[in-house]
C-alpha cells in the first residue's frame, strides 16, 4: 500500500504547481521525492504508510509504536540525504485505518493526549521522540487520498515561509 500512499502524495503536491521528482531506490537510504518549484529545491519528503491495525491493550497502544518507528525510519533516512537541512524535510504520512487520525501523531510526537476537555494529560509508559527529530520540519497528515492535518516541528522561520507558501499551509 505504500506505493498508493506515495501516488496520492504527489498527487497532491502536483495539485499545488510543485515538480515532483522520485528519488530512486539504492544501497543508501533516501527519502522519496524530491519536490521543486520551478527549477528549485524546496524540500525533501518521505512518504509513510499507516495500514489498518488491530487494537492493543497491553500497555501503549501498537500504533504509537509504529509511528515511532516510521518517524525513526524517515530520519536515518534525512540524515543520510539532508543531514544540515539545506533545505526542509517533510515527513508525510497516508492513514489507511479509520480508527487513527493526526492525534495519534501528536501523541507519538509528545507523549501527551489532549483530553475532551481540553486539557493535555501524559501517557505512562510512553517515550518522546527525541535526538534526531529536529531533522523533520514538518510533519503532513492524509487520510487516505486527502490532506487532513499537518503539525509543525522546526522553529526555521524561512523554511517554514517557503513550506507553508508551497503547501498552502498556515
Amino acid at each position: 500500500m505504500a506505493k498508493a500512499g506515495e501516488k496520492n502524495v504527489k498527487e497532491y503536491l502536483e495539485s499545488r504547481g510543485l515538480q515532483v521528482v522520485k528519488i530512486p531506490e539504492s544501497d543508501t537510504k533516501t527519502v522519496d521525492f524530491a519536490v521543486y518549484s520551478g527549477t528549485e529545491l524546496i524540500f525533501y519528503l518521505e512518504e509513510k504508510t499507516i495500514e489498518l491495525t488491530a487494537l492493543g491493550w497491553k500497555n501503549v497502544d501498537p500504533i504509537y509504536n509504529s509511528i515511532a518507528r516510521h518517524i525513526y525510519e524517515a530520519m536515518k533516512q534525512f540524515k543520510s540525504i539532508n543531514p544540515k537541512r539545506d533545505v526542509p524535510n517533510v515527513l508525510s504520512f497516508t492513514n489507511l485505518d479509520p480508527a487513527r487520525s493526526i492525534n495519534d501523531l501528536f501523541i507519538t510526537l509528545t507523549g501527551y493526549v489532549i483530553t475532551t476537555s481540553g486539557k493535555m494529560r501524559r501517557i505512562h509508559g510512553m517515550k518522546r521522540l527525541e535526538n534526531d527529530s529536529f531533522l523533520i520540519a514538518l510533519y503532513l497528515w492524509f487520510d487516505n487520498d486527502q490532506l487532513t492535518g499537518h503539525i509543525w516541528e522546526e522553529n526555521n522561520l524561512e523554511h517554514e515561509a517557503k513550506l507553508a507558501a508551497s503547501l498552502g499551509l498556515e
